[in-house]
């Protein structure tokens, strides 16, 4: 199956009647593997009133992803992220219960957190009156007396100046979180950044190069803006790279987000992060298909800049490549085409020992799965081996009904296997080595294997 991540952008054009050729493409396509995730949810969030207008809508949204996704959920649990079969709609009923747990992160807010559980709530109290007393270090007492830092410093961490301990800081954090989330807060936070380094938004904003300049502003002080990423466990590292570069993006102004609270939909940092978010959930897939200019050009130079293969698409890009390459309506062509392309096709060559490899890398997605053409040549003159295989996104991983998949359309043209195994089992795939399948047409064998955790079909002469 070809894993497609739309943004919610796409998603909502669609559901109000946008985008009506690419809807008829992935609507019911059992080709497509669509997931939504977390932040689908997240995006739909910061538009939550407690009317029953904005209920209806919201409920509306949230019936649309289910039916297009079909429940398959991408989620960060901290250590990975994975795919569940989640309602949309459960998912938001929880951040609605959520929503106000955190909003006071002052050491006066965690106390009422505590004081929820009798086991915990004397712990948590003598925890929070240690905290309390401890005085901050004295170079955070120096930044707000150095006039050249004072500023800045009472605009990031209001009411710290006054209160220099643990329970002055978390105070202030908790308002600057509701700043930055809730209110305007990133704007100021991204024009103190700006200036602080010398960096002119008008200049970077659409710059072909803006890591050049980003750079080169770190270096004139001596530091690196990679100095202050969050490497913290929160997800997997490759998720809070792609999120970091991301923010540190938006935040040094390259095609920077709206700020907006007048109106509407909320724009804050929160949103910001939702799309930094999409990013790397998307990275988990083939193609991400958005429709918003500021993320599409960041998303694309992140994903040039760390080496990741999934492709960014507008909606009208994707559509022209589906239909170029994705829509092989007849099924026999997964088995003429790869034949075509190594006649005339470019091709990674490997010497070897023993013999020759060539890779091709190709736009098609044969039985819906296979992107990679490899043919081994011997060197003893003995049969060439040619096998399709998949060149998959970066950060994927293969899900068992793929793989269902990929044998219902093989057996659509082979037939049942020659040992009748028949339909793939999930639990096939917890044992070490997986049984596969086999299939003869004519003088050729095919075999859909499993060598070193990568799916292949072999194509085997018989003699």
């Amino acid at each position: 199956m070809i894993k497609i991540y739309f943004d919610w952008n796409v998603m909502s054009q669609i559901k109000n009647g946008d985008h009506k050729e690419l809807r008829e493409i992935i609507f019911d396509n059992e080709k497509l593997f669509i997931p939504f995730s977390t932040s689908h949810i997240g995006d739909i969030f910061s538009s939550f009133k407690e009317t029953d207008t904005q209920r209806d809508y919201i409920e509306s949204d949230l019936n649309f992803i289910s039916e297009l996704t079909k429940d398959k959920c991408l989620m960060n649990t901290g250590k990975d992220v994975v795919l569940d079969f989640y309602p949309p709609k459960e998912l938001f009923e929880q951040r609605i219960e959520e929503k106000d747990l955190f909003n006071d992160i002052s050491l006066d807010g965690l106390m009422k957190i505590f004081e929820q559980d009798d086991l915990i709530k004397s712990i948590g109290k003598s925890l929070i009156n240690l905290l309390k007393s401890i005085p901050l270090e004295e170079s955070f007492k120096q930044a707000f007396e150095n006039p050249e830092s004072a500023e800045q410093m009472d605009k990031m961490f209001p009411g710290l100046k006054e209160n220099p301990t643990m329970e002055g800081f978390f105070k202030s954090f908790s308002k600057m979180n509701l700043n930055l989330n809730e209110s305007d807060g990133y704007q100021e936070l991204r024009k103190t950044v700006q200036g602080g380094m010398g960096i002119n938004r008008d200049k970077i904003f659409d710059s072909d190069d803006p890591y050049k300049i980003i750079d080169g502003k770190y270096k004139k002080i001596g530091t690196s803006p990679n100095q202050f990423i969050d490497n913290s466990k929160n997800a997997p590292e490759w998720f809070n790279e792609i999120t970091n570069e991301y923010l540190l993006l938006d935040m040094h102004g390259y095609q920077e987000d709206k700020v907006n609270i007048k109106k509407g939909r909320k724009e804050t940092f929160r949103n910001t992060t939702e799309d930094a978010f999409h990013a790397a959930f998307a990275s988990t897939c083939s193609f991400y298909v958005i429709n918003d200019n500021k993320s599409y050009k960041k998303t694309k130079l992140i994903y040039e800049k760390l080496g990741i293969n999934t492709i960014v698409f507008k909606p009208s890009e994707f559509i022209e490549y589906y239909q170029k390459y994705l829509d092989i309506k007849d099924a026999i062509l997964n088995f003429r085409i790869p034949f075509e392309i190594i006649k005339t096709a470019e091709f990674y060559e490997e010497v070897m020992e023993s013999a020759t490899l060539r890779t091709y890398y190709v736009p098609f997605f044969f039985f819906g799965f296979f992107n990679k053409i490899m043919v081994l040549i011997p060197n003893d003159g003995s049969d060439t081996i040619f096998l399709l295989s998949q060149n998959g996104p970066s950060n994927h991983r293969i899900y068992s009904m793929e793989i269902q998949h990929l044998h219902k359309q093989l057996c659509e043209i082979l037939g049942d296997d020659i040992e009748n195994l028949g339909q793939i089992k999930d639990e096939e795939f917890k044992e070490k080595e997986w049984v596969g399948r086999k299939w003869i047409l004519g003088e050729i064998t095919f075999r859909l294997t499993r060598p070193n955790g990568h799916f292949q079909l072999y194509f085997d002469q018989q003699n």
